[in-house]
């Protein structure tokens, strides 16, 4: 019975309040209100006057409770215009790795020319973050969540409330954005990336520069190349100006194979993975990516990165709109 109500409930949410990938404008069919604990111990009190009002026919109790009922009526309608107007943009967060926390940020802001006090935002059971906004001026609010487990996410509802002035009332809304949240595997670095990952071919090549070891020749100078270059001494013999290069081994390219990972479980190899993808690029070494259904070339830089560790952490995902899932 109360499941299906839960259910009934969250439908009639997501229908009021569809998820977006634009700015969220709170409007009257998006806010909700209703008292807070003290605000049912006022409304008590109220009727508790109300009734010793007419039973003693006094009344100066009648103008105690129609006083205080007015002050209450107020508050109602100010704590509903508290968050009446707001704009809220949700930015993408950056990737985080599994148990790491992820920094959702927002912008609020509204079009009106008084402040707007006391507004707090929640991600689930999270402490709320506070934030007072002045007239027409943006502000940014963080809310910090740890993320359980690798893969592709959105966030799920978000609730905006407050309080003030009194209170007696706790108005609120339900955010629900169209962001993807990526969460890489948390890497193992048990395995570190090897010389045997490389093809053969590869870890025997050499190359031709300024800078080496070993002296491999002289060759024309090319303008804009630095002086310390060139060999003076053929300069001297009347050769021209000729630069001496040298021969370096190159860095092998690395292949990171899911199969060639030693851990026993799926998740263990991927967490390994993704360790040797950070080892290759704090290297700047290349470095290709294979999965059973996914082959990405060898390449390096910091695209290359972020590419390989979002296949990772995306791979054997089925619904890459669940709701994400986090450390409590």
């Amino acid at each position: 019975m109360l499941s299906a109500l839960q259910q009934r409930m969250d439908r009639f949410i997501a229908r009021r309040n569809p998820a977006t990938g634009h700015d969220i404008h709170l409007h009257h069919r998006r806010l909700y209100i209703l008292p807070t604990r003290f605000g049912y111990l006022y409304l008590m009190m109220l009727i508790m006057l109300l009734l010793a009002a007419i039973n003693y026919s006094n009344s100066m109790a009648y103008v105690l409770t129609f006083l205080l009922t007015s002050i209450g009526i107020i508050s109602l309608w100010q704590t509903h215009k508290n968050l009446l107007g707001l704009d809220i943009r949700m930015h993408t967060p950056k990737p985080v790795h599994a148990h790491q926390p992820i920094n959702m940020t927002f912008t609020l802001r509204h079009d009106t020319g008084t402040p707007r006090y006391a507004i707090g935002m929640q991600y689930a059971q999270y402490p709320p973050e506070y934030i007072t906004l002045p007239p027409e001026q943006p502000r940014n609010l963080t809310l910090q969540v740890t993320a359980a487990r690798r893969g592709q996410y959105k966030p799920a509802g978000i609730v905006i409330f407050t309080r003030y002035p009194t209170g007696l009332f706790h108005a609120w809304s339900w955010l629900r954005f169209d962001v993807p949240v990526v969460v890489y595997p948390q890497p193992d670095f048990s395995v570190p990336a090897s010389e045997s990952l490389a093809a053969e071919a590869q870890s025997q090549s050499t190359v031709d520069t300024t800078d080496g070891d070993d002296f491999a020749g002289l060759r024309e100078y090319q303008p804009g190349e630095s002086l310390k270059h060139i060999s003076w001494k053929a300069y001297a013999q009347g050769r021209g100006m000729l630069t001496k290069t040298f021969q370096g081994h190159a860095a092998p390219s690395l292949w990171i194979d899911l199969a060639e990972m030693p851990a026993a479980s799926l998740e263990g190899r991927l967490a390994q993975m993704t360790a040797q993808v950070i080892d290759c690029s704090r290297q700047g070494r290349s470095f290709g990516l294979r999965l059973p259904d996914q082959h990405i070339d060898q390449s390096s830089g910091a695209a290359h990165k972020a590419q390989c560790l979002k296949e990772i952490a995306l791979y054997q995902q089925s619904d890459l709109n669940a709701e994400l899932a986090i450390d409590e």
